[in-house]
């Protein structure tokens, strides 16, 4: 087997499915080797703990040991396999929970063209962080653990020194190139200086370590030979260190203050850096606040709502000093699933909604790199969602309605309460309570009660007696009836059986 190809594994249990993936795209051209294909996750799992493939093209439902449950075992045991995931179009909060068990992208299950895996198969081979044949197909055993390890150490015999630390902004997942480029151009540049580095990439960004000073005009110099082959903007962190008077971990800290440094946007590529900075790790505000007034503003499609929370969300980020971008991208994810719920109830999904021409919008978040790019992105799906969802959210209120007024018409007879509605509906008690009144003049209970008087009338006409009326129309007794009829119609029920 060619040890330059990226070891591939369809773990999928539709024969015509697996069929149809091996002949879709010329694997062996894009740089792939094919294994053999596996049918179910428990011969998925022995294979990738026997042979580690690189890569899995793993279908998310498959038996006996599911897609999630192996992709859970693949991470717990540190196997450096990446995965795929193919997933359904509903599938949305699954595809959600994959990439946190490490799923690295997803493509649709039903529709997969050839492009469309091609370029997912290329943005992967080209995604920073993600190294197939200069790490993990070299050395199987090296698992992001040990990565993350190395990253902690300076190399040896740079005990002392000074290190940069490089940070892309790439604003959309196809300007990804392998961190590889700007690895090479940096060997070449101070090859030529006659400077002895050492390098080290780790989840997208890179270290350089310099036995000798780095000035800022060296930078400049260096910055302006990336930016000949790369169009991307970019951070690079400078600072001086001494191993023997360092904290535990401080190397990781320096890649993540030019990474929240790049994310916020600093007003300079190129930043002096005495120590890392400090990173929030939670959140300082109430974000469940944020959710509560997205549902309410979702369950009217109001785009004028939402973009006046996003408003006050984005601002109050803003105003945090460094909060972790990751956390801030944890509450971003946590925003789409609720419109992938409201998307859900009104019988669509989110893959109708497009965003600067993709349907992945779980994979665009993670890729933004800066602040900016993210506000742009969201503002964007408000607008599509809106444009998607907004029509049918107008059907889907007169359809509520329509459900109500049917549901208090079949249990007359009943003990009719607003949270039973609500539940067997499929809504919230307090939206149901708001939109009824707002829609009928009158609130949910007064409603049932007048209602109630008027199937009472028709009952007194054909002669029942006041007592079998109460019975029938599930009230507590027929005192209480009686006083709620009069009240309603001016006299009491026997008065109107009498008269009528």
């Amino acid at each position: 087997m060619d040890n330059l190809k990226i070891r591939t594994m369809i773990v999928e249990d539709e024969l015509l499915a697996r069929a149809g993936l091996r002949s879709l795209i010329d694997w062996e051209k894009m740089g792939f080797v094919l294994l053999e294909d596996a049918k179910d996750g428990e011969e998925a799992l022995e294979r990738v703990r026997q042979c580690q493939p690189d890569l899995l093209l793993l279908d998310i439902n498959i038996p006996i040991i599911s897609g999630l449950e192996l992709l859970k075992i693949i991470k717990e045991e540190h196997i450096p396999t990446k995965a795929v995931i193919i997933s359904c179009y509903d599938d949305f909060d699954t595809v959600k929970m994959a990439m946190k068990l490490g799923a690295v992208d997803y493509v649709r299950k039903f529709g997969l063209t050839k492009e469309e895996l091609t370029n997912t198969l290329a943005n992967i081979v080209g995604t920073p962080g993600i190294r197939f044949l200069e790490g993990e197909t070299k050395s199987a055993a090296q698992t992001r653990r040990d990565m993350k390890k190395s990253i902690q150490e300076a190399p040896e015999g740079f005990e002392k020194g000074y290190c940069l630390c490089f940070c892309m902004l790439w604003k959309h997942t196809d300007e990804m190139v392998d961190l590889k480029i700007i690895e090479t151009i940096c060997g070449q540049f101070y090859h030529g200086m006659g400077k002895e580095i050492v390098t080290k990439i780790y989840e997208g960004k890179m270290l350089l370590f310099s036995k000798t000073e780095v000035r800022v005009s060296e930078m400049e110099a260096l910055r302006k030979q990336i930016r000949h082959f790369i169009d991307a903007e970019f951070y690079v962190s400078i600072t001086a260190y001494d191993t023997a008077d360092i904290p535990e971990m401080y190397f990781l800290k320096l890649l993540n203050s030019i990474e929240v440094i790049a994310f916020y946007g600093g007003s300079e590529g190129i930043v002096p850096l005495e120590k890392p900075v400090e990173v929030m790790t939670s959140y300082p505000f109430d974000v469940n606040k944020y959710y509560k007034e997205i549902d309410r503003a979702l369950a009217t499609t109001s785009q004028k709502d939402m973009f006046l929370i996003l408003d006050r969300l984005f601002e109050e980020i803003a105003g945090c000093v460094f909060l972790s971008v990751n956390l801030v991208k944890k509450l971003m994810i946590e925003l789409l699933s609720r419109f992938s719920d409201r998307a859900s109830h009104l019988g669509g999904t989110m893959e109708e909604v497009i965003v600067f021409g993709s349907y992945k919008h779980y994979q665009s978040i993670v890729h933004i790199t800066n602040f900016k790019d993210m506000k742009e992105w969201f503002y964007q799906f408000v607008q599509e969602y809106v444009n998607a969802f907004f029509s049918r959210q107008k059907r889907s209120e007169s359809e509520l309605i329509e459900q109500v007024l049917n549901y208090i018409d079949t249990n007359l007879t009943s003990v009719l309460q607003l949270g039973e509605a609500a539940r067997r509906i499929g809504v919230s008690e307090p939206y149901l309570s708001s939109y009824f009144k707002k829609n009928m003049g009158e609130n949910f209970i007064p409603y049932v009660n007048r209602r109630k008087v008027e199937e009472a009338k028709k009952m007194l006409k054909e002669g029942k007696l006041v007592y079998q009326v109460s019975d029938i129309l599930g009230f507590e007794n027929s005192t209480y009836f009686s006083k709620l009829f009069k009240k309603i119609e001016g006299v009491t029920p026997e008065q109107y059986r009498k008269g009528n």
